[in-house]
């Protein structure tokens, strides 16, 4: 099968070069928005192309040159994903992936992949272009090569470069995904094949907090949204957020707001 290079895909338009987009768009709705918000913004990357499959994807590949695929999934992340497993056969021309869901499994696929980025949920006008501009140092022409990345903001998955900010946003999505189980770095840390240490510095470095922190923050915001938007039981919010110990909760929630959880879902009843 003939290998596609990406390279310096530009068009010459306004006195300046434009990066051309490959727009795989499967609602076939938003080519209109995003080409609206890249001439508000002046984005020097327009829209060459939009196709609404994987296949129809590939053969524009074939017919002219891009400088990044941008694939829209109409909030079918599977569908996204396979767009990826066939273009990867064929080229390694930057992939962002927009509105799937933010789930760990779902963006690990996406990692392994290479994907360059992976935006969920509804689209996000300014993460997209800080997205694409984030791209241009890959894309700049006559540039030396070097990596993109700082040596310190990179980690490996499945024997791939991945920057470490990507491997940290796969974390945060599986902890939000299992909060009611037994979560651990370690177990993390097993799962995509790294040292524990070495990545509990990475998300310390990455999020200003350590991972153990981060867990207990998510893990009382979600108690506090369901004291107060839910009629569960004290012991049932707390086997939610992952304590089998509902003294130990009452202990770390009384902790971490500042009162128990009865005085809080009182206060804000009463508030309300």
């Amino acid at each position: 099968m003939k290998i596609l290079r990406f390279g310096i895909y530009q068009l010459k338009a306004r006195d300046c070069f434009m990066y051309n987009i490959l727009l795989v768009d499967f609602s076939r709705c938003m080519f209109g928005e995003i080409q609206q918000l890249l001439r508000r913004s002046n984005s020097e990357y327009v829209i060459g192309d939009r196709v609404d499959c994987a296949r129809n994807a590939i053969s524009a590949l074939f017919e002219q040159p891009f400088s990044v695929v941008l694939v829209s999934t109409g909030g079918c992340a599977a569908a996204g994903l396979w767009v990826c497993h066939h273009i990867r056969k064929i080229s390694q021309i930057p992939i962002l992936i927009m509105g799937g869901h933010d789930h760990f499994q779902l963006v690990r696929k996406a990692l392994t992949y290479q994907v360059s980025d992976y935006l969920p949920g509804k689209l996000n006008a300014s993460a997209l272009l800080d997205s694409l501009n984030r791209l241009k140092s890959r894309l700049e022409p006559e540039q030396p090569m070097r990596n993109p990345f700082s040596e310190r903001s990179i980690l490996q998955l499945d024997g791939r470069h991945i920057p470490s900010a990507e491997v940290i946003k796969m974390i945060k999505a599986y902890v939000l995904d299992h909060l009611s189980g037994d979560i651990t770095l370690k177990k993390i840390s097993d799962m995509v094949h790294f040292n524990g240490a070495y990545l509990g510095q990475k998300f310390k470095l990455e999020e200003s907090m350590s991972f153990n922190d981060y867990l207990l923050q998510q893990r009382m915001e979600k108690a506090k949204l369901l004291l107060t938007s839910t009629d569960l039981r004290i012991y049932e919010i707390a086997a939610e957020v992952g304590y089998t110990d509902t003294d130990w909760f009452y202990k770390k929630f009384r902790a971490y707001a500042g009162e128990s959880p009865n005085a809080y879902r009182k206060q804000r009843a009463f508030t309300a």
